[in-house]
C-alpha cells in the first residue's frame, strides 16, 4: 500500500471492514465516486498502467495493458471477472479478503467495469468459502441499496451488476479459461490461447479477468494517486502482496501478512514471527504447491516476480513455507509431483502423462531403485511438460523437481549411487524390481 499506516489497506488492520459503514469510514467508495464523476474511463486505465499494477494471481502481467485492449475493442457487451477461486486451498489471502474487506473488492470490480465499458461482472470463488460468500452477498446487498452497484450508479448513466458464484473443481478451477467455461455452464477444461479473453472471452466477448487481490488494489490507486501507490514496491512491481506463511512445526497456524514487493524473504519470515535458526531449515518453498524450493543461502532474495523466477520460484498462490533440516528433497519433490499429477485436468498429454512419469521415477529413486539414467529422463520431462502444456499448470508443475535437482543434487546422487537417504527419513514406495539375468548353459 502507498502508506502502510493508512487504514485504507488491502488487508484491514482492524478486525474487519465487511460492513458498508465501516468501509466508508476509512475512505471506501471515495475512489469510485471520484472516478465516475471526475474522470473518463481512459484516464482510469492510464492510471492503472502508470501505477505498474501487475496481476497478483498469475504471470504478473500489467493489469492496465489488459484493460486497454478491452476498452478499445468495439463490442455490444463486455465483462469483468474477479477470480477469487484460490486454487491452492492452503492459501488464506482470498478468503480473508472476502470475509474482512468485501467492499474494497466490489469497488475494484466496479472501477474496472467503468474503465473498460463493461455492464456485467462476476465474482468467481470456491463454494466452500462459506463465510466469505456470506460476507460478499451481504456487501453486495448493501452496495446495491446504496446505489453503488446496479443501475445508474451514483446517479450517473453507468450501470453494472455483479453476480457471485462458487464452484469447487480442485486446483484447476482457478485457470482463467476454466473459470469462463464454468460460468457458461460448460465442462471446466483449459482452452487454447489465443484468442485471449481480452478480445474473445466470456461468451466470445471482450473480458477483463483479474485476481481478487489485483482488483482490490485499484481503489487504492484511484484514491491515493499513482505516485503514492508507486512509492511502495519495486521499479517493476508496485504495491504490496498478501502472503500466507507456514512454519514447519506441526499443527501451527499459518500467518497472513501484507508486505511490499521487493521485501527480502528473510524479512517476510520476521514479519510473520517465524523464528528459526538457519541451521534448522532445509529450504524455503515459495509459490505454493507449484512453487520452487530455495536454500537458506537465498533468504535475502527480494520477493518479486522477476527475481523469484531467476532462482526457480514463483509468486504463485502467495504461500511461503519452511522445510525442516531433516527433509529429503527427493522425497519432497516426489510428494509435490504426486499431488500435482492428481490435480491435473488431464487434457494435455505432456501434463497428464509427464507429471505421473516424474512421480514414478522419483518413487523409484526414493525406494533405492533408481539408476543414473533417471536423472537425464527427469531433465527431459522438466523441459517437455512446460513446453507442451496449454495452461500455466503444466508450466509450473515441474518447479519442485527442477529446484530440488538444482540446489540439492547430492540428495539424488546419494540415493542412486549409495542407495542411502541423505536424512535417513525416506520410506521405500516400491519394494521390488524384476531383473532378468541371462545365464549361459
Amino acid at each position: 500500500m502507498p502508506n502502510l499506516e493508512s487504514p485504507y489497506r488491502i488487508l484491514p488492520s482492524d478486525a474487519t471492514l465487511s460492513s458498508l459503514d465501516a468501509y466508508r469510514s476509512t475512505g471506501g467508495y471515495v475512489a469510485l465516486e471520484k472516478a465516475i464523476r471526475q474522470q473518463t474511463p481512459e484516464q482510469i486505465v492510464q492510471q492503472v498502467i502508470d501505477a505498474r499494477l501487475r496481476g497478483r494471481g498469475g504471470a504478473g502481467r500489467l493489469a492496465g495493458e489488459k484493460w486497454r485492449i478491452v476498452s478499445r475493442v468495439e463490442s455490444d457487451q463486455k465483462y469483468v471477472i474477479c477470480n477469487a477461486y484460490d486454487a491452492d486451498s492452503r492459501s488464506t489471502s482470498v478468503r480473508t479478503l472476502l470475509e474482512r474487506n468485501p467492499h474494497q473488492v466490489i469497488e475494484g470490480i466496479i472501477l474496472a467495469a467503468y474503465a473498460v465499458g463493461a455492464s456485467e461482472a462476476y465474482l468467481f470463488t470456491r463454494s466452500f468459502f462459506d463465510d466469505g460468500m456470506a460476507a460478499v452477498q451481504e456487501a453486495l446487498r448493501e452496495a446495491t441499496k446504496a446505489n453503488l452497484v446496479g443501475r445508474d450508479i451514483l446517479g450517473t448513466d453507468f450501470s453494472c451488476t455483479i453476480t457471485a458464484l462458487g464452484v469447487d473443481l480442485g486446483f484447476m478451477g482457478g485457470e482463467e479459461t476454466v473459470v469462463m467455461a464454468l460460468i457458461k455452464g460448460r465442462r471446466g477444461m483449459p482452452e487454447q490461447r489465443p484468442p485471449y479473453p481480452a478480445r474473445s472471452g466470456l461468451w466470445e466477448k471482450p473480458t477483463v479477468i483479474n485476481s481478487i487481490e489485483t482488483l482490490a488494489n485499484v481503489p487504492v490507486i484511484i484514491h491515493d494517486g499513482v505516485t503514492a501507490f508507486s512509492s511502495v514496491g519495486t521499479m517493476t512491481t508496485s504495491g504490496t502482496k498478501l502472503l500466507t506463511v507456514y512454519d514447519y512445526a506441526p499443527n501451527t497456524e499459518p500467518r497472513l501478512v501484507e508486505v511490499p514487493f521487493g521485501t527480502p524473504l528473510r524479512a517476510i519470515l520476521a514479519q510473520a514471527d517465524v523464528k528459526r535458526n538457519e541451521e534448522d531449515i532445509r529450504a524455503l518453498v515459495v509459490g505454493g504447491a507449484q512453487g520452487g524450493a530455495l536454500p537458506v543461502s537465498l533468504l535475502d532474495t527480494p520477493f518479486d516476480f522477476d527475481t523469484l523466477e531467476e532462482v526457480g520460484a514463483i509468486v504463485g498462490s502467495g504461500i511461503i513455507e519452511l522445510l525442516a533440516i531433516n527433509t529429503c528433497m527427493v522425497a519432497w519433490a516426489m510428494q509435490r509431483s504426486r499431488y500435482l499429477s492428481k490435480e491435473s485436468c488431464g487434457k494435455c498429454v505432456p501434463c497428464r502423462v509427464g507429471v505421473k512419469r516424474i512421480t514414478g521415477i522419483l518413487e523409484g529413486i526414493v525406494s533405492d531403485l533408481g539408476v543414473s539414467g533417471d536423472l537425464d529422463v527427469l531433465d527431459e520431462f522438466a523441459d517437455y511438460i512446460p513446453n507442451g502444456s496449454l495452461c500455466g499448470f503444466g508450466v509450473h508443475a515441474v518447479n519442485a523437481l527442477k529446484t530440488a535437482k538444482r540446489y540439492w543434487p547430492s540428495h539424488f546422487k546419494l540415493h542412486i549411487e549409495e542407495l542411502q537417504c541423505p536424512t535417513g527419513t525416506c520410506v521405500p514406495v516400491r519394494t521390488h524390481r524384476f531383473i532378468t539375468k541371462h545365464v549361459l548353459p
